[in-house]
């Protein structure tokens, strides 16, 4: 298996960290091969070079019969396209798994003739592509119609939702990720600002990496002082006590794949506040299991954001919702279970059944 370190902030390391933790590293015997590390320029390079060396080392002692390579667009597109063409080289079948929301408009608008033939070739080569959703499935084939294409959507480990307060003391909106304009977190402190005045108990926290100083000043600038903190990017248990004390998710996105984050938050029984893009209308229906509303429109997510601050029983409804499309549509074990029959498929064989 090859991708990210597992040390990186980013939704490849947390699927990987979801796999190794939920036993799949267990049930198969597979090595993880780090092509890319957080640091500077040139330990970037040493980490990718070695990595294609160890790739070499296990092509050549038969000791890979399959090489699974978790990629998304620009750079981490461009690392894992040499191990394609190691795979390719040594005729080794390799299984693509594409993450990320921006492939299409990479693919379309930052690739000429030239790059765009690389991507068609190495998604055409692959054994097997695995897409996080249908959407993301017709958009690869409409870039190579020979592309074998398969859905494995992201999925988490499911928990038991804490009880929450009718009437808690704080209102905590939650948003977990990058801070960024194309996550929409600078529209979720817009909208924000439009509803703190209303409701004088409510609270924003963005947490993980990014533009948090950025965000910080402008919530200042808005008279927003002591309300939008900014808690970096933080460990996993501290991102599971912040979804447990959380009174709802939002993530306006303006563009994603099937975001991590958003299933964590449901799998914990948030209501979820998001947008339509990518797979996410494959996970959350609007009035269902949360809301949705279009990327860029502030009306529309203060609105929806007045909703759930001002009625405990629509958070409660729709965050049972969440808990049980995740449960039903979303679970780590049956997610596993599909990639460990794609694994069987290639002769693998499982030492260990779950």
């Amino acid at each position: 298996m090859v991708g990210t370190s597992l040390e990186v902030r980013g939704g490849i390391a947390a699927v990987v960290r979801t796999y190794l933790n939920g036993g799949l590293f267990d049930r198969f015997r597979i090595t993880y091969i780090t092509t890319h590390r957080e640091g500077p320029a040139l330990g970037k390079i040493f980490a990718a070079l070695g990595a294609y060396a160890r790739l070499c080392s296990a092509l050549a002692t038969a000791n890979a019969p399959l090489i699974h390579v978790h990629l998304a667009s620009r750079a981490s597109f461009w690392r894992k396209s040499v191990v394609c063409a190691l795979a390719s080289l040594w005729r080794r079948p390799y299984v693509l798994h594409l993450h990320g929301g921006d492939f299409s408009k990479f693919y379309e608008e930052e690739c000429g003739g030239f790059a765009k033939a690389i991507v068609r070739k190495a998604l055409g080569r692959a054994a097997l592509v695995l897409a996080l959703s249908e959407q993301w499935r017709a958009t690869l084939l409409r870039i190579c119609p020979q592309a074998r294409v398969r859905i494995l959507p992201n999925s988490v480990a499911l928990h038991d939702p804490p009880v929450r307060s009718a009437a808690p003391d704080s209102l905590r909106i939650l948003y977990t990720g990058r801070i960024s304009e194309r996550k929409g977190t600078f529209d979720l402190l817009r909208a924000f600002a439009r509803i703190a005045p209303r409701f004088p108990q409510a609270v924003l926290i963005c947490a993980g990496d990014g533009e948090g100083p950025r965000l910080l000043e402008q919530a200042e600038s808005m008279g927003l002082k002591g309300r939008v903190t900014c808690p970096g990017w933080l460990p996993a248990e501290e991102v599971r006590n912040e979804l447990d004390r959380a009174t709802l998710f939002a993530l306006p996105s303006h563009a994603e794949g099937v975001p991590m984050a958003l299933l964590e938050a449901m799998s914990c029984g948030l209501p979820v506040v998001t947008t339509p893009v990518g797979g996410i209308p494959e996970v959350v229906q609007n009035g269902r299991n949360g809301l949705l509303v279009t990327p860029q429109d502030i009306d529309a997510l203060e609105r929806a954001l007045t909703t759930l601050v001002e009625s405990p029983a629509e958070r409660e409804r729709l965050g049972a919702e969440a808990h049980e499309t995740i449960a039903r549509n979303f679970s780590l074990s049956a997610t596993l279970d599909k990639l460990a029959a794609i694994y069987r498929d290639f002769g693998l064989p499982e030492r260990r059944q779950p």
